[in-house]
């Protein structure tokens, strides 16, 4: 049989179900499972958890390879969806037994997303198909018998459409592949994509990202009563192609961060022209959001409209006499170090007083809000903490100051900006949430 891709293949994936689909698709392959947790981030929808699972288990295999010669590593996730749910798969029978009660009897969704990287790109491409599966009802004595059968313990939903777990199925309204682990004429066109093609799906897989912070965005906002227009999603497009920047722009991402002037420089050039000759009239906002040396200073007043870390006055001196020079008054962000890390940038809280009111006194200068980067934790609990502390800091300066002067908050980052937005974040700084991770 010939092989149905001319490159070769490597399934991210240790599904025995996954393997056979690909045989009898004629792909030859090699198996290299992913080491990929597969946890649900707060709020995350079940769209957004498959589709980010199977990227970052791709994503996972592909990187233990050089990138030449050139493998696809197609890495998969499969999710049960019912009433808004995601069901995994059941960490003993007893939960298998639960996730079957409530299925029995009623329909449900199957999400699987697949995800195809090239090892000498790592830029996933990617698509989520979706299946509805109708079961049959059934009484308490056949579940717990499919149960002891041992098939359900490591299948989504605990249950094998194309197992045992079949007599438990009425029917399966769409691709049956999809509900057995790979929808496979979604799965083989990924696999086959020419260069054209495969930028058309890169295109889709970030404005899916895009889509999905959108809505863990206004979700954390609902939460606590607030209005999800209030929030600004800034892009962290550090070590992001030019093109791929432009592309999120043109999708409606209206602010980008840059972590440095001498990157910033090129990229934010690169991008207008690409903008330009796309016909796209959206000019984004850009914001300096990393560390700033008072020799950067001029540089950065000219290609930023806002700069997120101001915390020194002599710094801040220099600002007001570039933006001066410049014939414009720039925004800034005071940073606050809330962690005490001495590798962290950022005032003290006990001497942002004083620094909020040395800038007060600049005439080309606008401190609009405070921004603040919490001590790394897995947890992103953990950063509750600092968060609330930002935001008591500028209540007392508000009061002190008055004004439109720091209204903002600038804290959140990909793996905790739902919290930042509980706390009152009015802006947050979103990177490998939106483009992926990147190369360090």
């Amino acid at each position: 049989m010939p092989n149905a891709t001319e490159e070769p293949v490597v399934l991210a994936s240790a599904s025995p179900r996954r393997r056979e689909l690909l045989t009898r698709a004629g792909v030859r392959f090699e198996v290299v499972p992913s080491s990929v947790e597969e946890r649900p981030l707060a709020g995350e929808a079940p769209r957004a958890l498959a589709l980010r699972l199977a990227r970052e288990k791709a994503l996972d295999v592909a990187r233990r390879f050089p990138a030449s010669p050139r493998r696809l590593v197609l890495g998969a996730d499969t999710v049960v969806v019912l009433e808004d749910s995601a069901f995994g798969k059941p960490a003993d029978g007893e939960e298998a037994l639960k996730m079957l009660r409530r299925l029995a009897g009623r329909s449900h969704q199957v999400l699987t997303a697949v995800a195809v990287v090239e090892t000498d790109r790592l830029e996933p491409r990617s698509v989520c198909v979706e299946s509805t599966v109708v079961m049959r009802p059934a009484s308490e004595t056949e579940l717990r018998a499919y149960v002891a059968t041992g098939e359900p313990l490591d299948k989504a939903g605990a249950y094998a459409a194309q197992g045992e777990g079949r007599r438990l199925v009425e029917r399966i309204e769409g691709s049956e592949t999809n509900v057995i682990g790979l929808p496979m004429e979604e799965t083989l066109a990924l696999l086959r994509a020419a260069p054209r093609e495969a930028e058309a799906a890169t295109r889709t897989a970030l404005a899916e990202r895009l889509l999905s912070v959108r809505t863990r965005m206004a979700s954390a906002a609902q939460r606590v009563g607030r209005d999800p227009g209030e929030i600004t999603l800034i892009g962290v497009s550090k070590r992001v192609d030019a093109s791929r920047v432009a592309e999120a722009v043109s999708l409606g991402l209206t602010d980008l961060g840059e972590n440095y002037v001498q990157e910033a420089r090129g990229k934010i050039a690169a991008v207008r022209e690409i903008l330009r000759t796309s016909k796209v009239r959206q000019a984004p906002r850009w914001h300096g959001i990393g560390q700033l040396q008072r020799n950067k200073a001029r540089e950065a007043v000219l290609l930023f409209d806002v700069i997120l870390a101001v915390d020194r006055i002599e710094l801040a001196r220099e600002l007001d006499r570039r933006a001066g020079q410049a014939g414009r008054r720039l925004e800034v962000f005071l940073q606050v170090n809330l962690s005490g890390e001495p590798q962290k940038g950022g005032v003290r809280p006990g001497s942002l007083d004083e620094l909020a009111a040395e800038c007060a006194k600049l005439t080309h200068l606008s401190p609009i809000g405070l921004m603040t980067v919490p001590a790394e934790s897995p947890d992103p609990q953990a950063a509750r903490p600092a968060f609330a502390a930002l935001r008591e800091l500028a209540r007392g300066l508000r009061e002190n100051a008055g004004g439109d002067r720091f209204v903002a908050l600038s804290m959140g980052m990909s793996h905790d900006f739902e919290v930042a937005i509980e706390e009152g974040a009015t802006h947050i700084r979103v990177g490998t949430a939106l483009f992926g991770p990147r190369e360090s």
